[in-house]
């Protein structure tokens, strides 16, 4: 990466600005030199405004398809978003639209309240009086029982009580003298209002009012959706082409922010891939004809980091930049991960009955959800971790925890995690070493690339303790004999402390090189855990159709959720340690993270098309 500064005159920034944003190779920062801040055009609220609109509107109208656009200069794509009639009118009917919604609101209300009292000989326009007054309540059967008790020795209190499904509608005449309020309180009684909205008249003339305005107001929003129909017919293909324009436009006007100015020419900074600096340069001199300078500055800054992963790893990428994002000087370990992380959780679940049902799950789940979202990164990476845990399930010949593969592939017994436990946890401790080797070596360069010359050799002396040091323990397992062990064991010792002694850092690390490699045996742990579990559930609980119907379906449904259980355990431990391996015992001897990402000044366009020359277009719209 190459960072470089943009010096031009203050009449071709508009064209400047555009280049920059069609080409898309530049990620803008803002400058440190001594100079006036530049700011925002002078028409970005102007455009943040019609976008804003234009975006409201198009939530509001049906969607339709849209047809491909040419892109307009920004003063007539303004002038366009004010004088459009039919933004106007949508609004209008959207905002007549809620008012009918809260109008059905009120003679919902209405109705519910003349509903309940409607055998009651009373005008709800004339309940008024200096010596009686009138409520109405709803509550349970609960607080009807607690309100008869309190009013049942009170004089001057007349009730006449409703019942709506599980509730009870109570209308109250009193006099005055009686403290109601003290009644109902705390008895769980709510109020209805009888002045609210339509509560006219007696209850049948409010249900006839009631009727008559809902019929009304249900025509109203028939004709709205048929208007708003028709204006999506006519404009939304635009309109969606106007945002994407506005969009474009915006960023355009917002970028000035970043810039610093002179009295006439304005100053912009920035990242660029260095292949891309001719590119850059012959751009701009063409458009400002050669009245630009485009030079690289020197720097002390670390670079944004810019990765250019295929795309089928861009799942474990979501997961690393949700992490941390990788530095620009340091190895990009996604592609260990990405090795390492499906073998560790295939190892832990290994059962091919868990595996297709877990990835029938997350396909499943892939299909609903947005496909930019975590939730899918997730299940595309958990997809391949099924994957895996069918694998291993097959070596392992675990099905639910019964052995198959006799009946599927003869001939194939695969390993087994009972008489076999002491060479898988020797393997598992093997995964551990290779993987914290590989993690100092990465640790080695990214030190000697930063000029850290100590820090980078000491990476080296604790490769030379944990290697020599294996060999050395082998000897207790009979895997090596003679003077050997002993001279890796000298060996190891001193390069521990050779480590020591050329870095107090790496010092404090040196016990996680016995105890990291040995972490990696809890891959053992839970694989044979899982193992044991499965075995157990098929042991007591597989059902048999000798032991009689009525058992049988006990004895089934128990056999599928300790299965389940077992499976959603082994899954969240799985990954779980699978990610911990990698992210704390892995990444901890090489990955330090919170580099800044690579966000090149760009945009993407998908309904309209450039124009020629747009920048040019928009400087003399700008100007003029």
């Amino acid at each position: 990466m190459e960072k470089v500064r943009i010096v031009a005159l203050e009449e071709d920034k508009s064209n400047v600005v555009a280049a920059l944003h069609q080409m898309g190779i530049i990620d803008l920062r803002k400058s440190k030199l001594e100079a006036m801040d530049d700011r925002p055009a002078s028409y970005s609220t102007e455009i943040s405004d019609s976008l804003i609109k234009v975006n409201g509107a198009l939530q509001i109208l049906p969607e339709k398809e849209v047809r491909e656009e040419k892109h307009i200069a920004v003063g007539k794509l303004i002038s366009e978003a004010k004088g459009m009639k039919a933004l106007g009118h949508v609004y209008e009917l959207n905002n007549e639209e809620r008012s009918i919604e809260e109008d059905n609101a009120s003679l919902d209300n209405a109705e519910h309240i003349a509903t309940a009292f409607q055998d009651l000989k009373v005008d709800f326009s004339r309940i008024k009086s200096d010596r009686i007054a009138y409520k109405a309540f709803e509550g349970d059967s609960k607080a009807l029982k607690a309100f008869r008790k309190k009013v049942k020795e009170k004089e001057g209190i007349e009730t006449y009580v409703s019942k709506a499904g599980k509730r009870y509608l109570v209308f109250v005449a009193y006099e005055r003298k009686n403290d109601l309020e003290s009644i109902i309180k705390d008895i769980g009684f709510s109020e209805l209002d009888l002045t609210a909205r339509y509560i006219e008249g007696r209850p049948k003339d409010v249900l006839e009012v009631v009727r008559k305005k809902r019929s009304a107001n249900a025509k109203r929003s028939h004709e709205i959706t048929h208007e708003l129909e028709q204006l999506s017919s006519r404009n939304y293909s635009h309109l969606s082409n106007m945002s994407e324009m506005l969009g474009i436009e915006l960023s355009r006007a917002d970028a000035s922010a970043m810039f610093k100015r002179t009295e006439s020419t304005f100053i912009a900074e920035g990242w660029i891939e260095k292949r891309r600096f001719d590119t850059l340069s012959d751009k701009l001199l063409k458009i400002t004809r050669g009245k630009v300078q485009v030079e690289a500055i020197p720097h002390d800054e670390l670079a944004p980091t810019q990765t250019n992963r295929p795309g089928f790893l861009k799942p474990f990428e979501y997961l690393m930049n949700f992490y941390s994002t990788q530095r620009s000087d340091e190895i990009d370990p996604t592609w260990i991960f990405v090795l390492s992380f499906p073998i560790f959780y295939g190892l832990m679940v290994s059962d091919v009955g868990y595996g297709i049902a877990s990835l029938l799950f997350v396909t499943y789940i892939s299909t609903r959800v947005n496909k930019e979202g975590l939730v899918y990164n997730a299940c595309k990476i958990w997809q391949t971790m099924s994957v895996a845990a069918i694998f291993f399930g097959v070596l392992s010949n675990e099905y639910f925890g019964f052995q198959l593969n006799q009946y599927i592939i003869p001939g194939f017994t695969g390993f087994s995690w009972l008489k076999d436990a002491t060479v898988i946890i020797a393997i598992t401790i093997l995964f551990g070493i290779t993987q914290i080797v590989i993690g100092l070596l990465f640790g080695f360069i990214n030190h000697w690339k930063r000029g850290h010359r100590k820090m980078a050799v000491s990476k080296l002396t604790s490769i030379a303790a944990i290697l020599f040091g294996t060999v050395a323990v082998s000897a207790l397992f009979g895997l090596t004999s003679g003077n050997l062990p002993l001279y890796s064991a000298v060996v190891s010792v001193a390069a521990i402390l050779i480590t020591a002694a050329i870095s107090g850092h790496e010092a404090t690390e040196i016990t996680n090189l016995i105890t990291h490699p040995l972490s990696y045996a809890r891959i053992m742990g839970f694989g044979l855990g899982s193992v044991i579990i499965a075995l157990l559930i098929d042991t007591y609980f597989t059902p048999h159709l000798s032991a009689g119907i009525l058992v049988f379906i006990v004895y089934l449904i128990i056999f599928i959720l300790l299965h389940f259980l077992n499976m959603i355990l082994g899954i969240f431990e799985g990954i779980v340690q699978g990610v911990r391996l990698n992210f704390v015992e892995f990444f901890s001897k090489f990955y330090i993270g919170n580099g800044i990402r690579f966000r090149p000044f760009s945009y993407k366009r998908v309904h309209t098309k450039e124009e020629k020359n747009i920048g040019e277009t928009n400087g003399r719209s700008n100007r003029g």
